[in-house]
């Protein structure tokens, strides 16, 4: 009676450890399948339509002021961002670069409170027919911040408005 229970355990354990065995490598492919169609989905979310960009394009091209910030760890790096007449960012421009990239309006926040009301605007960076990136702009009285969120790492990089290249000018500080 004792070895046919041993037995009998022996067994249950073997059933039970195969049946395991067979839902962690079932589980392993659900896990696998649902990493990818993830991907995918990022991929194909991160890229942005040609009627999209067209109409970027489009819009860039009605620039009325620039603002100029600087790095704050890091005061030798400039940016520019131009700004349409409703006071929308559309393209921004490293110092060095040849080329400024656009941005695209995502949406905004206004808040109360202190003295000035705070704006906060966030936009895509679009580069090569997608989002590289995604801007936080912060308007509160006459102080600017950025905080730029690179795509491909999550880094962040903070700049600060420049107020000695002049606030709302009219031409690129570079």
């Amino acid at each position: 009676m004792k070895k046919d229970l041993i037995l009998i355990f022996l067994i249950l354990s073997i059933i039970s450890m195969s049946c395991g065995q067979k839902s962690n490598n079932k589980q392993k492919e659900i896990t696998l399948d649902t990493l990818q169609h993830t991907h995918e989905l990022k991929n194909k979310a991160n890229k942005i339509d040609k009627k999209v960009i067209n109409e970027i394009e489009d819009t860039n091209s009605d620039i009325s002021n620039y603002i100029c910030y600087t790095n704050n760890n890091n005061k030798s790096k400039k940016i520019w961002i131009g700004f349409n007449n409703s006071n929308k960012a559309m393209k921004i421009k490293y110092n060095g670069q040849s080329e400024s990239i656009p941005l695209k309006f995502v949406r905004n926040e206004y808040i109360e409170g202190g003295t000035q009301p705070t704006i906060i605007d966030y936009y895509n960076e679009i580069y090569n027919g997608e989002i590289n990136g995604h801007y936080k702009l912060t308007k509160s009285g006459n102080w600017y911040y950025v905080l730029y969120t690179r795509g491909k790492d999550n880094k962040e990089f903070n700049f600060t408005v420049d107020h000695t290249m002049g606030v709302l000018s009219s031409k690129p500080c570079f």
